[in-house]
């Protein structure tokens, strides 16, 4: 699956995100395989991530707005919403998703 996913989104693995400043860090690319999902595998990921890492602030950039299962689950670890990107109507429709959202984490 994850050469897959580099042959797909290899746009988006090469992309360097863009930060705020020098002390954010952005998580990216978090899923979890069918068979763990709703055990806290993710959770339990990101809060290792948020405790043992020097960051002050962390962002997850474009995550589907449909994506109601990791919307959930990044508002439980507190992050907040800070820029939706609306898709155009025609690729919406064919895609599904409405807009991609911005989260941000401060500690």
């Amino acid at each position: 699956k994850g050469s897959m996913a580099a042959i797909f989104l290899k746009k988006e693995f090469e992309t360097t995100p863009g930060h705020p400043s020098p002390g954010a860090g952005s998580i990216e690319f978090v899923g979890t395989a069918a068979e763990f999902r709703g055990q806290g595998v993710a959770s339990q990921l990101i809060c290792h991530i948020l405790e043992h890492t020097p960051y002050q602030v962390y962002l997850i950039d474009g995550v589907a707005d449909t994506n109601i299962p990791a919307m959930k689950l990044y508002h439980k670890l507190g992050f907040d919403e800070y820029k939706r990107k609306p898709i155009p109507v025609n690729k919406a429709k064919k895609i599904g998703i409405n807009y991609f959202v911005s989260l941000i984490h401060t500690q």
